[in-house]
């Protein structure tokens, strides 16, 4: 967890970019946009720098695509609990590998981060067959790093009643199963509404009436545009305030009955609800951000008169260690660029 050490400022010259302060910010994305999903539209590189592919070791030679998951932190992934499981048996840890900044599954490319996944922490109620506490945490063997392709996303550190956002449209993306009868090689996402708990169950008693619980929602247009096969770990986006937040991971759905065991595109889909599982997160140790509730980083108010400030920040174990070793006693020269130094704080 990030130290809290205090820094005397005897100088404010700042000479963090705009893309060093925005790297340290969850659910931002890096690159510009240029002019599982189903109906859904290509994305571009970039765009979702915090989905990650998670593919199956099942041999030396032989590495398959299973599911998407979820940046959290450098060392954390969030996926579906199903997404872990191969013929409801655990796969080992050892055997399992998230690709970050990848766009293509089939190309893969110079922004793309290999890494490999050493723990695996589900619920004690997690189940492949029933979709019950549908989530897993994957702890990452080495750290991510971040840059334009690779990013945490937010999660919402309060609880926000999931009713609250029926009729909201949330983003999707995957490489799932397409309009084409096959996977796509390159990203997509998709624009689908949150739908109540009473429409969904109408949609299909049968299938909702026995996994829809209070830890899960359902989501979709019904036609034709939907999360699909190979789509599933993969997150649902919301963008609140200029950040993106993390609200479901793609759980279950349908099966069309004209293609065995292929989603039903025209039916809802059910995600397991991030933000009922919180204290469950917290008692991992899974850190994550929300810059809607974080504290201000400033004490007391920065003079702008080139006087010396004692600021509190946060600063991670490495960044601690090396001010220790160095008294404390740290010159931070700062590109202000016509602004004012408290901007920099706020």
């Amino acid at each position: 967890m990030a130290g809290l050490v205090l820094l005397s400022l005897l100088l404010i010259s700042v000479l963090l970019t705009p893309q060093q302060i925005s790297a340290q910010q969850c659910g931002q994305v890096q690159v510009l946009k240029q002019g599982l999903i189903f109906g859904g539209t290509a994305s571009t590189p970039g765009m979702w720098p915090w989905h990650v592919a998670v593919f199956h070791r099942e041999s030396i030679r032989r590495t398959s695509y299973k599911c998407g998951g979820t940046i959290i932190n450098r060392d954390t992934v969030l996926t579906a609990y199903h997404c872990v499981v191969e013929n409801q048996r655990p796969i080992a840890a050892g055997r399992l590998v998230a690709r970050a900044g990848l766009f293509d599954l089939d190309v893969g490319g110079p922004t793309v981060q290999e890494n490999r996944v050493f723990d695996v922490i589900s619920p004690p109620g997690a189940s492949a067959r029933t979709f019950d506490d549908d989530i897993a945490i994957l702890k990452m063997q080495t750290q991510f790093t971040y840059d334009d392709y690779v990013q945490p996303v937010c999660i919402r550190s309060v609880r926000q009643d999931i009713g609250q956002l029926v009729g909201a449209y949330g983003t999707v993306v995957g490489w799932g199963w397409t309009e084409q009868s096959t996977t796509s090689a390159e990203l997509r996402q998709a624009n689908v509404p949150v739908v109540s708990a009473e429409d969904c169950l109408a949609s299909d008693r049968n299938l909702f009436s026995q996994v829809l619980t209070t830890k899960v929602y359902c989501a979709g247009s019904r036609n034709g545009t939907s999360s699909c096969n190979g789509d599933s770990g993969g997150g649902m986006f919301f963008r609140m305030s200029g950040y993106w937040f993390l609200r479901g991971l793609t759980s279950f759905s349908a099966v069309d009955a004209k293609q065995s065991g292929i989603c039903d595109s025209h039916g809802y889909v059910g995600y397991t609800d991030v933000a009922k599982y919180l204290d469950w997160l917290r008692e991992q140790g899974v850190r994550y951000e929300d810059p809607l509730q974080r504290p201000g980083t400033v004490s007391k108010p920065v003079p702008s008169d080139g006087s010396t400030a004692l600021l509190r920040l946060a600063v991670d174990p490495k960044t601690k260690k090396f001010l220790q070793q160095h008294g404390g006693n740290v010159l931070l020269r700062v590109q202000l660029n016509g602004r004012r130094v408290e901007s920099l704080f706020q």
